[in-house]
């Protein structure tokens, strides 16, 4: 018997391309609705890579819980924020914390985990114009920096402004950690708030992550790298040719089973463990074979004590690029050799959302689970050769009453992740 506490998910939130809720996003899952489009906050008409995933409708004002927050955060922060209060909304456990007759220990006991894209280029355009205009003289600069440039620029570009905030908004005062580590962040917050409750350390914890790839700079230095497409997000599919950035967040709340049983909670499903690791291939590089992150597969599986054949269904990072799509296909039939388990992906819907992608992959984990159901890549036509041992398909799959799924997501560095989420059902 283990001493470590099981930790469950009791709330969900999502905000992207494809819905502005967890709900609207599944649906959009469903039926088979793509929110990429050609991106329409910068004009870039004179681009040959438009397309992005953006928020459709954003109102800034109506997603916060002070809309005087917008004058010192940032666009993304509003997601991370906005993500954070569907979760703890969803979670019902404020109102459980209102019936206590003192919710000091409630507060010290909650924590809040984030993954954090850090600072971004668009966090440096107010500066752009006052550097132009002293033509780089350091000096002149800094004589007119408070003049022409907004005062609040510094609260602004704080890489922890989701943590601070999630935490203020709320009154939780438990364990914090803000992650920065390009796409896998997000699923890195994850881990690191199941270890806190699976020890004690905190009863419960919200985890967001947010990100903004559809920014012109990004976008621009994605393109030079080589991994965008300027036609479509197609995971796996014999005419995949790169990714699409996107603008996104999600979040979870996670708690320990005491926490859920001491307020009837309802739980969307349990995580049972991951890990991560590096390949130690290059900055942007991965190892083609898969072998690396086949190993990470099987020993994540290893570790939580969960069997290949237990697993029902594999979420794939499936982010449309050539070499990521063919190595992680190559890494999941080394560990699944039956070609029997149904394999899914979500980005060709969303798009890449960077840092936000492994816990919305995460969020949208669960719902599959729930409903025993592997959606459909919508604009799968025919699988590529390479990856033509996975069992993907354009239209739903059953999940054959297996209880287990296993995430993958993947990042620069040549970073990967793996998570385990059973059902609750």
């Amino acid at each position: 018997m283990s001493d470590l506490n099981r930790v469950f998910i009791t709330g969900r939130g999502a905000l992207t391309a494809s819905g502005a809720t967890a709900d609207e996003t599944w649906t959009s899952l469903l039926t088979g609705k793509s929110g990429i489009a050609e991106i329409q906050q910068w004009d870039l008409n004179q681009w040959s890579y438009r397309l992005g995933g953006e928020l459709k409708d954003f109102q800034p004002a109506k997603m916060l819980p002070d809309r005087k927050l917008i004058k010192v955060i940032s666009r993304h922060d509003v997601m991370g924020i906005n993500a954070a209060m569907q979760a703890v909304e969803h979670s019902q456990m404020l109102a459980f914390r209102d019936s206590l007759p003192a919710a000091d220990s409630f507060n010290e006991q909650t924590a809040v985990y984030v993954g954090s894209p850090g600072n971004k280029y668009f966090q440096q355009y107010d500066f752009l114009p006052l550097l132009a205009k002293t033509k780089g003289d350091m000096q002149l600069f800094a004589k007119q920096l408070f003049e022409e440039v907004h005062p609040m620029w510094l609260l602004r570009i704080l890489p922890n402004n989701v943590l601070a905030y999630t935490g203020i908004t709320y009154g939780f005062k438990g364990p914090n950690h803000n992650i920065t580590n390009h796409a896998v962040g997000g699923t890195q917050a994850i881990l690191e708030a199941y270890h806190a409750i699976a020890k004690g350390e905190a009863d419960r914890a919200v985890v967001v992550a947010y990100d903004m790839g559809v920014e012109p700079q990004a976008t621009f230095y994605y393109e030079q790298l080589g991994v965008l497409s300027a036609r479509h997000l197609k995971p796996f599919d014999h005419e995949h040719d790169g990714t699409i950035l996107a603008e996104g967040a999600a979040a979870i709340v996670l708690e320990s089973e005491a926490s859920v049983r001491a307020r009837s909670a309802t739980c969307y499903g349990e995580i049972l463990g991951g890990l991560s690791a590096s390949e130690a291939a290059g900055l942007f590089s991965i190892e083609a074979e898969g072998q690396h992150l086949g190993d990470l597969l099987a020993r994540t599986l290893a570790a939580t004590k969960v069997p290949a054949e237990e697993i029902g269904l594999v979420v794939a990072h499936g982010n449309g690029n050539i070499k990521s799509d063919n190595s992680e296909a190559k890494a999941i039939s080394h560990v699944f050799a039956a070609n029997t388990i149904p394999v899914t992906a979500f980005k060709w819907s969303i798009g890449h959302t960077l840092c936000a992608s492994g816990v919305l992959d995460a969020v949208m984990m669960t719902y599959a689970l729930k409903h025993e159901c592997a959606p459909g890549i919508a604009n799968l036509e025919n699988i590529a050769s390479t990856c033509k041992e996975l069992n993907i398909s354009k239209t739903h799959q059953k999940l054959n009453n297996k209880p287990c799924a296993v995430m993958i997501n993947r990042g620069f560095a040549s970073m990967n992740a793996c998570l385990v989420i059973k059902s609750c059902e």
